[in-house]
């Protein structure tokens, strides 16, 4: 054995060549019960492949290759791949925190990364990095733009999906929310981003979002349709959530307390 193999055993060291072969970077039970012919013997060997480091446990029967070729497991991974391969088949989408500094609405970098879907909440350390699923309406799924990563398409939110999320989820105090709406409302698809808001099933968010564009000298057609699409929502919501008071001026127009 070469210095990579050590301490890789005979159907360890077949599995792995295998999968690296079929270029498997997802490694499950029923693959390496396929290789081996008994469960028992692929449990095992997933098991001990696990505990030196040359398959990262993603979910019960749901493993990712660590190649061969990476000596000692100094295996630089994309993240965005990760969150993929730990979705599988649910829809989902790198969002948030994370997309937040992708589009460069923040300089944070995030610690985590989240991945937004319809069916899983929790947290799973993979490897060195924390990943987040958040459940969500299956009506906030929208937006979604692909990226290609090492030949597998990665979902993302788009630009204006992701300044939809940040109005809902923002980052710091609710004053950046004004200052990235201001850098980025001439460099966004405002019509994508108006139908964007008028789909989200919030309608404090078209709320405040109606109350900062109009403040900040958006084009009137936008406006009209977000006016439109609260019409029938008379509850007034403040526009700094951050802040406990709700005492301040009021803005009939947009339904809004403009809190101090």
């Amino acid at each position: 054995m070469t210095k990579s193999y050590t301490g890789i055993s005979k159907d360890e060291l077949y599995l792995v060549s295998r999968a690296e072969y079929e270029k498997q970077k997802l490694i499950t039970t029923a693959f390496a019960i396929k290789l081996f012919g008994s469960r028992n013997k692929a449990a095992y060997i997933l098991s001990s492949l696990a505990k030196k480091g040359r398959l990262l446990q993603l979910q019960r029967g749901k493993y990712l290759l660590v190649p061969i070729k990476a000596p000692n497991q100094q295996w630089s991974f994309n993240e965005f791949l990760l969150a993929a391969l730990w979705m599988g088949d649910i829809p989902y989408y790198v969002g948030y925190f994370t997309m937040y500094n992708y589009w460069g609405f923040t300089e944070q970098v995030p610690q985590t990364v989240f991945v937004l879907n319809t069916k899983r909440s929790g947290e799973k350390l993979i490897g060195q990095v924390l990943f987040k699923a958040v459940k969500i309406d299956t009506r906030k799924y929208y937006g979604i733009q692909k990226i290609k990563i090492e030949d597998e398409k990665i979902c993302i939110s788009d630009k204006e999906r992701t300044l939809v999320d940040f109005l809902y989820n923002p980052v710091g105090s609710f004053g950046n929310v004004e200052n990235v709406l201001k850098e980025n409302i001439k460099k966004i698809d405002m019509d994508k981003f108006t139908k964007y808001l008028q789909q989200f099933p919030v309608a404090t968010v078209r709320k405040r979002a109606g109350y900062l564009l109009e403040k900040i000298g958006c084009d009137e057609s936008s406006l009209k349709r977000l006016r439109k699409s609260i019409v029938n929502d008379a509850t007034y919501v403040v526009l700094d959530p951050t802040k406990k008071s709700r005492k301040g001026t009021i803005s009939k127009e947009w339904r809004i307390i403009v809190n101090s």
